[in-house]
């Protein structure tokens, strides 16, 4: 079996170059620490050069779950420096660091505050202590109770960075944090407050307004909080001195045992390429997009594609052997035109079968032919292999070779080459992918039910019961085809014998003309000996043992294996003959005809005993017409009342033969049409359900659109439940349903928009086929105009009347169906009908704007539904880069660390401001092959230098608009 090992481990190597979130702790001590948890450094005993306890202190901080952790001793940072340089069994990047006490001048001279000072991995301990004033006693005499008394904090934030490192502010909020000592400053910083004393709302305000800009350009690089809910007090962005400003926010630690420096909760998740001090400093600068706590990532993560390749088999590919790999965050494909962005694109569709539905899309382009022949021009006998991890962690690899004549050829294996034997991927549910290619996203807003299937995906658990109607649905289309199915062969009986079932009223009353007292009397023997020989008979006749037997008889598993082999080689003839005397085909077959002749013995010999008994009552009934006979020779007028007797007995039961034969149909008929009606309601009823779940989350949802409105865009839903009817009113203008001969002139009375807008397809066939005119006689105010319409009796009378498909039969005393007028009605029931849901923007439709104005509507709808892979090409088309800026950046930050992103763009404020974590520089080397020069994130040079020149016009022209805009 062939795996796919080198592929995986191919792509996992060129995610190394992704950015992620890491796992950090910057605040943490170790046993020099004087409040450390434990016995402290009792042993004396070294290993080369180490203690036990910092031995053991490192052996289980090398086996923690961490990527990145500062070592902050009191006062102290030999260790953390030693460590720093440490080699280790792990890649677990160890930052020295110390926390440090200091006393600022009056009035801040009655605090003792706590700052972290973190250095860069394998800082010298010599560098290190320079932050140190000359009073202090070498570190092998201090307790790290020692203070360093400062002029102010803003001096020592810049003493920090002189000496190389960062400056964190310590747990602000305990009594050794800077926001617990200014919230104690008052105006002019020089009022006290008790901390005991509860503050009114406006000196609180007051306090928090003036901390604010401190905070900001103190020059820390980042504060610490104690807990989630404190983070969002401080995520501040502001103006300050013309420059947009925020300050990093971080969880702390402040571990004094490995149990506490291990705990999961307090991690803060730092996005970084590359772990290390130079990009936890890069991510300092974009705390937005960079810095989370626990609660911020998702629970679970989403599905997503680990990468893809396109290998061409003939070379004829545009890409000879692409192969790339995805961030689970935002993945950017850039490149100049035609460097192949919509090549990958379109290859995931044809991959996910998404080419099954593309005629789907409707944006009187042509659309559908543009994508076809660009998949042709560029995947022909490619083969695209991606590989997929779904939300329960299982890898699996989709793999198909394009085929411009087939839809669909994906096969999906595990990691091993095992066939998952998946038929469809967008059925099984386990591969989700949510792609948009160019111009797609406008054409969302041209088309009401693919906005209203959006929506629906906001709604938990609603593909359920969709799911659910869609089922009943097609067992109303199923149960149809059945109850036409009956109803012929009903027709089939009325039509047998020149339709002599419609004589059965007139047989009848001849019969009891002829069949008088004495008569009847006279055949009494007669009539009991052929009701004997009728149930002998039809025992005899059912028949199906006997075919049973010879149909099974007949199978040879065998049969055409000649035929197969012809063309064979010798070597697949002889492993088959080999085969089949390992599988002992032939004498197992024969075995098999042997118990099926026993049992064809068995029946045969049951036949033929019957056959004696017909034969017996058959004499029985000559028996006794021959009494008949000899009873009657000798009167002419009981002579011929007998005759016509018997002829009339013989008619009647032949017609009441085909009567009985026909209501045990009619029977079946009426379950069948039973269950119909069932199911029709069960539709009507999930309909109902559907409704009511999407107006419970109508307002939630609306909320959740709006969360990234500008000034000039607020997008709302107007919900309209299950008058959504378009379908139905076509079916019944264009149909035959009404008819002219029927229902005169029904169009110029505007029966089929009066009908589709009083009542559903469902209503309108259960009234008609229940005989209740009433049902159609409702008022309904319009919501399209001022008028109320309405069903009036004379209206509702006729459509009944005319359509009423059952009815009774006088002459053969049976009930009827109009096959014509019940499959109206039934066909009639299989339209289908919905919620009208429509996307307004500024309260117009999204339908009657332009098309950068119904692109900005449905970004937020698309992109916010669901947690499944999000892939577009070029999202940004139709928008002015403002809206980009400041709308769409907005959404792909936000939205990214909750579902996996790939766009391909030539927008830089997505690659940039979207903070990309994998960017791929896609490039032309002619207009027949296309190659991926690099790929990494937007903190790689190697990237940043492809984004100016290709996002930017190059360094010059960068620096140029700069100059212009009056940047510098």
């Amino acid at each position: 079996m062939v795996g796919f090992s080198d592929f995986i481990e191919s792509l996992y190597e060129l995610r190394k170059e992704i950015a992620t979130f890491r796992k950090v702790v910057l605040h943490a001590h170790s046993p020099h620490s004087f409040d450390w948890k434990s016995s402290g450094l009792n042993s004396k005993d070294a290993i080369q050069g180490w203690t036990k306890e910092e031995l053991a202190f490192i052996e289980k901080i090398e086996k923690c779950d961490l990527d990145m952790l500062a070592i902050t001793d009191h006062m102290k940072c030999k260790f953390a420096c030693r460590f720093s340089t440490k080699k280790k069994n792990t890649e677990l990047i160890i930052l020295p660091g110390l926390e440090l006490s200091i006393r600022p001048s009056p009035p801040w001279n009655k605090f003792r505050l706590h700052m972290l000072a973190i250095f860069p991995e394998k800082f010298s301990f010599e560098k290190a202590s320079k932050i140190f004033p000359s009073d202090l006693p070498d570190e092998e005499d201090r307790t790290g109770k020692e203070e360093m008394k400062v002029k102010n904090v803003e001096e020592f934030v810049k003493n920090v960075h002189e000496c190389g490192g960062l400056c964190i502010a310590a747990h602000i909020y305990t009594d050794r944090g800077v926001r617990r000592a200014f919230r104690q400053l008052g105006e002019d910083s020089i009022t006290f407050y008790d901390p005991r004393e509860k503050l009114t709302e406006e000196e609180e305000k007051r306090i928090a307004d003036d901390f604010k800009p401190w905070i900001l350009t103190a020059g820390f690089d980042a504060i610490e909080v104690g807990k989630y809910e404190d983070k969002e007090h401080y995520r501040w962005i502001s103006d300050i001195n013309g420059k947009k400003t925020s300050i990093p926010v971080l969880l702390t630690s402040d571990g004094h045992c490995v149990e506490d420096i291990l705990n999961k909760d307090r991690f803060t998740h730092i996005k970084m390429t590359d772990v290390g001090y130079n990009d936890l400093e890069k991510a300092f600068k974009f705390p937005d997009t960079r810095i989370r706590f626990l609660k911020d990532l998702p629970d679970t993560p989403s599905p997503r594609i680990l990468g893809m390749q396109i290998s061409s088999g003939d070379g004829k590919g545009f890409f000879k052997d692409l192969k790339i790999a995805f961030s689970d965050n935002l993945t950017c494909l850039i490149g100049p035109r035609g460097s192949g962005k919509s090549t990958i694109i379109e290859a995931m569709r044809y991959l996910f079968g998404y080419n099954l539905t593309l005629d789907q899309i409707t944006d009187g382009k042509d659309l559908s032919k543009k994508v076809r022949e660009l998949q042709e021009a560029t995947l022909t006998n490619c083969v695209i292999r991606l590989a997929f991890i779904g939300t329960d962690g299982e890898l699996s690899i989709l793999e198909a070779t394009f085929d411009p004549k087939q839809d669909y050829v994906t096969r999906v294996y595990d990691k091993d080459g095992q066939d998952r034997e998946i038929s469809n991927i967008e059925t099984s549910r386990r591969y989700p992918l949510r792609l948009f290619g160019w111009s797609e996203i406008e054409t969302l807003g041209r088309e009401a039910h693919r906005q209203r299937e959006l929506l629906d995906r906001f709604i938990p658990d609603l593909h359920k019961k969709l799911e659910e109607c869609r089922e009943a649905k097609s067992s109303i289309i199923e149960k149809r085809a059945r109850i036409e199915s009956s109803i012929f062969k009903m027709s089939d009986i009325i039509a047998r014998n020149r339709g002599e079932i419609k004589r059965y009223a007139e047989y009848k009353a001849d019969f009891e003309k002829y069949n008088t007292p004495e008569v009847k009397a006279l055949f009494t023997d007669f009539d009991d000996a052929n009701a004997k020989l009728a149930i002998l008979e039809k025992v005899r006749d059912n028949k199906e043992w006997s075919s049973i037997f010879e149909d099974i008889v007949k199978i040879n598993m065998l049969r055409g294996i000649d035929d197969v082999l012809e063309e064979k080689s010798s070597k697949i003839k002889k492993w088959w003959i080999e085969k089949k005397l390992s599988l002992n085909i032939d004498n197992l077959q024969e075995d098999i005809r042997s118990h099926i002749l026993k049992g064809q013995n068995i029946f045969k010999s049951l036949s033929e005993k019957l056959e004696i008994e017909i034969q017996l009552a058959k004499k029985e009934v000559i028996e006794a017409n021959n009494a008949i006979r000899e009873e009657i020779s000798e009167e002419a007028a009981k002579k011929v009342l007998a005759d016509l007797r018997r002829t009339a007995r013989e008619r009647l039961d032949r017609v009441e033969r085909l009567r009985k034969e026909y209501y045990g149909e009619w029977n079946h008929f009426k379950s069948l049409l039973k269950e119909w009606r069932e199911a029709c309601i069960r539709v009507v009823d999930l309909k109902h359900e559907i409704t009511g779940k999407r107006i419970t989350q109508k307002e939630a949802i609306e909320a959740k659109l709006n969360q990234f409105k500008t000034e000039k865009m607020k997008i709302t839903i107007d919900f309209k439940p299950g008058q959504d009817r378009s379908k139905f009113r076509e079916y019944l203008e264009v149909g035959d349903f009404f008819s002219r001969d029927l229902h005169g002139n029904y169009k110029q009375k505007k029966w089929p928009e009066k009908v589709s807008k009083l009542c559903n397809p469902v209503e309108l066939a259960l009234a008609i086929l229940g005989n209740k005119k009433e049902k159609l006689i409702k008022s309904f105010d319009s919501n399209y105009s001022q008028n109320s319409i309405s069903f009036d009796e004379e209206m509702a009378s006729l459509i009944v009347t005319t359509l009423y498909p059952l009815s009774k039969d006088e002459d053969a005393e049976i009930n009827i169906v109009d096959i014509d007028r019940l499959s109206k009605i039934i066909k009639v029931a299989e339209i289908d009908w919905d919620d009208l849901v429509r996307i307004l923007l500024n309260d117009l439709p999204v339908d009657h704007l332009s098309p950068g104005q119904r692109s900005s509507a449905m970004l937020p709808l698309i992109a916010l539904a669901e947690t499944a892979p999000l892939v577009i090409d070029q999202p940004e088309d139709n928008l002015d880069n403002r809206m980009v800026g400041k709308m769409l950046v907005d959404i792909l930050a936000e939205l990214k660390e909750k579902r996996q992103i790939i766009v391909a763009t030539h927008n830089p404020n997505i690659v940039v401001s979207g903070d990309g974590e994998q960017v791929i520089v896609l490039d032309a080397l002619s207009s027949h092959e296309g190659i991926c020069k690099v790929s990494g994130s937007i903190d790689k040079q190697d990237i940043v230098g492809p984004v100016i020149d290709i996002m930017e016009g190059g360094k010059e022209a960068f620096l140029n608009r700069k100059r212009r805009y009056r940047l510098d």
